[in-house]
């Protein structure tokens, strides 16, 4: 039970499986404090500094205050954005005495971890833009395979207010990190490479899948524009499944046979979920730059996961924080339209992709991707940080560097709301065209498709004998089927 303060609840998100929710608190209740002081150098990105690292926040299950207080290492991230003047910071916790990481789990995020990032979102006139995308992203997409997290591979945040040596930073996402843990991956094995997780840094060759002429180099964490986040150490096998990719015939191999080779290499479920991402959002600079490639045990299967990151130029802004209402197009606004295995999936509609694209909008379009969801959303974290005057600091601190701020939250989230409604209808007229009809044959059945072929599937439905599965193979009770692609009778068949 609270004791002192009730927190007020304002948004509900429904994810699979699990429920995420978001609280706000009162105007005389702040969002956490987080100071980090004792600073042993200059912070750089360079260069990691020892600091003290002190988080004060109202516990939710006592409703006392509470500090926790740790011994960490401090540098500044990010690629263009280090050159605004909030900047973003990585934090690394180190064990109270000696040498060492420490797990730590801090209010808000839900599981232990050595390192988070604090996230300024200086070129976002919302600060929420990143965040949003994650949540929705979170909401329906998960892993092929089973991880201690659900299946969750989207980076989670909670909002605090910083300060360095005293000194007012201001409103800052913290977060955890995309990392081994959180892709499920299995860790290296009497020196074998298993599970591998890369990221996207440089434009480059790298950034189209297009191998380089150099070879990566023992002891090298970098090579192609791409870096290695796990394993640790940096043998030359290690690089081996990403140039594997890269070696594929993407631009060569013929139309028969391309899915299977998108297949052999790529999960088709996360594809259709990333790419439906960039479209719902509006995510203007999407692609393999500043997003993750990973696979969980690489001597067991060489497909890859791929993991969005870094999404601030986002519904209805550009990648300077524009405001822009264009809305989504099929090729959208980002350059995964422009790199394997998406360029070709998206310019041969009998590859499938647009016609699975177009089955999962249907299938979330009324649900978690709702105009009401997402405005609901929206609007709750701007009330959050009006309630909590953790605007009104940021705005004394932050306005017109580099972007201009509403005088309330709120005044940017309503530019975001009118933003997704236009793009929500943008986004069913532009898919509908190639949504499933009825019912998709996988195995010719005469006798059920002379009945089928009028989209009546309610026969299949009622029966007591009929089996119904989702599209990862899991059996669904006949009771509970809702709408969505399932599979029947060794066909998918889409309930509206």
């Amino acid at each position: 039970m609270i004791k002192q303060l009730k927190l007020w609840m304002i948004a509900v998100i429904l994810s699979l499986g699990a429920t995420h929710v978001l609280y706000a608190q009162p105007s005389n209740i702040a969002l956490p404090k987080v100071s980090i002081d004792n600073l042993k150098g200059t912070l750089t990105k360079e260069m990691p500094v020892e600091a003290t690292f002190t988080i004060n926040y109202t516990d939710e299950t006592t409703g006392q205050p509470r500090e926790e207080r740790f011994r960490c290492l401090v540098s500044l991230r990010g690629a263009t954005s280090i050159r605004f003047d909030k900047k973003s910071m990585k934090i690394a916790f180190l064990k109270q005495e000696g040498d060492g990481e420490l797990d730590v789990r801090l209010p808000g995020l839900e599981r232990t971890s050595d390192k988070y990032n604090l996230d300024a979102a200086s070129i976002d006139r919302s600060r929420i833009r990143n965040r949003m995308a994650m949540d929705l992203f979170n909401s329906y997409s998960r892993l092929p395979y089973a991880t201690d997290l659900s299946g969750r591979h989207g980076i989670i945040g909670t909002y605090v207010e910083v300060w360095t040596e005293g000194r007012y930073c201001g409103l800052y996402c913290l977060t955890d990190r995309v990392n081994r843990k959180l892709m499920g991956g299995k860790k290296v094995k009497n020196g074998v490479v298993r599970g591998v997780v890369y990221k996207c840094k440089a434009f480059g060759n790298g950034c189209f899948l297009t191998a380089d002429v150099t070879q990566p180099e023992e002891g090298n964490n970098a090579w192609n524009a791409w870096e290695v986040k796990y394993p640790n150490e940096y043998p030359v096998e290690v690089w081996k499944p990403l140039q594997d990719l890269m070696d594929a015939p993407w631009d060569t191999e013929p139309d028969a046979t391309y899915v299977s080779l998108v297949r052999q290499h790529f999960y088709w479920d996360n594809l259709v979920d990333l790419y439906l991402l960039t479209l719902m959002a509006g995510v203007a600079d999407a692609g393999y730059k500043n997003s993750y490639l990973s696979q969980p045990d690489h001597t067991a299967d060489q497909r890859f996961v791929i993991t969005p990151w870094d999404m601030d130029h986002s519904f209805g802004a550009t990648y300077c924080g524009t405001p822009l209402m264009d809305t989504s197009t099929l090729l959208g606004q980002s350059n995964w339209s422009k790199v394997p295995p998406f360029k070709r999936l998206l310019q041969n509609a009998d590859f499938g992709f647009l016609t699975a694209l177009a089955d999962r909008w249907a299938e979330l379009r009324d649900g978690p991707l709702s105009v009401e969801s997402v405005s609901h959303l929206m609007y709750s974290y701007a009330d959050l940080f009006d309630h909590t005057d953790s605007w009104q600091h940021e705005h004394e601190a932050w306005n017109y560097n580099p972007v201009t701020m509403g005088p309330t939250a709120r005044d940017e989230a309503a530019y975001m709301v009118e933003w997704y409604e236009a793009n929500h209808k943008a986004l069913s007229e532009l898919l509908t065209p190639y949504q499933t009809d009825g019912i998709e044959e996988i195995e010719q059945d005469p006798i059920v498709n002379s009945r089928s072929s009028q989209g009546d599937a309610s026969h299949l439905k009622k029966s007591s004998n009929s089996k119904w599965f989702d599209l990862q193979g899991r059996k669904v009770a006949n009771g509970k089927l809702q709408k969505g692609i399932f599979i029947n009778s060794n066909r998918k068949m889409l309930i509206k």
